[in-house]
């Protein structure tokens, strides 16, 4: 009788012991995918489909690929070429969705920072590789085209003139390893012509800044021992205003 007694206690406070353990397994579990839900989901990657200055246009702005304007250029391309040409542009359009759909799922943790890293730097090469192509396509005429005496006006005031722009265009195009082109700036508001050796130039072409943070050892190595804790107190000292006061410059839509 006392054995069974004792038996049916020990049984009792297993069964208790195993049931408080799943108990709280289950409620560690749940705490996880409470914490997993918490998390903030990623920033969208593609632009708004009613804003942009691409708007309206098949490509960059939609993630789509844009078809020639032209199917051949006589006396300059041939159809044969421009397709090829139009072939790595297709290549990098499908590049551009498939990283920034990577980002979407890509693991933000410091572990995972390297990869996150790559993904990064192949989705700025992909976007000015996709919009270099079509600022490229678009600008190729099937004949001579007469120069706008708007266009005439600027060239003198910014280059000098157009034989003296020319020149010196020349040159970057030959100099260059991917890209040669006239940009406008608006920072100086100038025109410059610049050579691209690469699609990875780091920033998008064209952007205006909103919020930057220098991360180099000396903009923060004599007051702190990590970056990460400088880059934590970068964000309770950043003038919102100053930001805003950025966009309302840049957002003519």
């Amino acid at each position: 009788m006392k054995q069974t007694e004792v038996t049916r206690g020990r049984g009792f406070s297993r069964r208790r012991l195993l049931a408080g353990l799943a108990i709280a397994a289950g409620g560690a579990a749940s705490g996880r995918l409470w914490a997993a839900s918490e998390e903030p989901a990623p920033p969208r990657e593609t632009g708004l489909s009613s804003e942009g200055l691409l708007v309206g246009q098949p490509g960059f702005q939609p993630r789509t690929v844009a078809p020639l304007p032209h199917a051949e250029l006589p006396g300059f391309l041939t159809q044969a070429q421009l397709a090829a040409n139009h072939d790595a542009y297709v290549e990098a359009v499908d590049t551009l969705r498939s990283t920034e759909a990577a980002l979407g799922k890509a693991d933000r943790s410091p572990a995972g920072l390297a990869a996150y890293r790559t993904l990064r730097q192949r989705q700025v090469a992909s976007a000015n590789e996709v919009l270099l192509h079509e600022f490229y396509f678009r600008g190729l005429a099937p004949h001579a085209v007469a120069v706008p005496s708007y266009v005439e006006r600027n060239m003198s005031e910014h280059m000098g003139s157009l034989a003296s722009w020319r020149g010196d265009f020349t040159a970057c195009a030959l100099a260059a390893h991917s890209w040669a082109a006239l940009v406008y700036d608006p920072y100086d508001d100038r025109w410059h012509n610049v050579v691209m050796d690469d699609d990875l130039g780091g920033v998008w072409i064209g952007a205006n800044p909103l919020v930057v943070c220098d991360v180099a050892e000396h903009a923060w190595a004599k007051d702190y021992p990590r970056r990460e804790e400088y880059v934590a107190r970068f964000f309770d000292h950043l003038d919102w205003e100053e930001v805003a006061r950025r966009y309302r410059r840049v957002d003519r839509m």
